[in-house]
């Protein structure tokens, strides 16, 4: 029997594996694009290869209204503001006729005001402040040596279940069309234009 401890351990990694993978490939098979313009992104190397990191325009029209406010904890600038201990936060986008963020709201009637071009949208909130709320990742990998080709993204391309939950499949340029920089450079063959 302690034999077979190890064998179930591993079925059950590789099932859990196989259950992440399928869910994810449904969210992709089974939402619609949103487009969220990137502010100036700063690309960066690690160990590990390049990346950029992500500082998404979310045009934020007001403060959360139902975020309770933690006065002792404020700093000094006055500018950020902290919320309790809310790890996400449901917001409401209003799009253009190309699915771009025009405006984030908090208020749900945004749904109602738009019914054609608004969606839900969960914003995460890891520093309690209004100005780190963000959607999807805060930095998105590519392999090295493409840091000028992505160097051109002007938005993230989003896939958003209906419950607002996003998930970042691309980084594209100003027309909305992919990179494709992995296409345009042979960096798998090690050159690099």
């Amino acid at each position: 029997m302690k034999k077979m401890i190890p064998l179930w351990l591993a079925a059950f990694s590789i099932a859990l594996f196989l259950i992440m993978i399928g869910r994810h490939e449904w969210h992709l098979a089974h939402s619609g694009s949103i487009y969220v313009k990137l502010k100036p992104v700063d690309p960066r190397s690690i160990l590990q290869g390049d990346y950029m990191a992500l500082n998404y325009q979310l045009y934020l029209a007001e403060l959360p209204p139902a975020m309770e406010l933690i006065e002792d904890h404020l700093p000094s600038d006055a500018e950020k503001v902290y919320f309790y201990n809310q790890s996400s936060i449901l917001s409401y986008v209003q799009l253009d006729a190309q699915r771009r963020v025009i405006q984030t709201r908090f208020d749900p009637q945004l749904l109602n005001d738009y019914p054609d071009a608004s969606a839900k949208l969960v914003l995460r909130n890891p520093h309690n402040t209004f100005e780190g709320l963000y959607p999807a990742a805060r930095s998105f990998l590519f392999a090295e040596g493409l840091e000028p080709c992505y160097r051109n993204a002007q938005f993230a391309e989003l896939k958003v279940r209906e419950n607002g939950q996003p998930l970042l499949v691309n980084l594209v340029g100003e027309n909305l069309k992919a990179l494709n920089c992995e296409q345009q450079n042979d960096w798998w063959k090690g050159s690099h234009n």
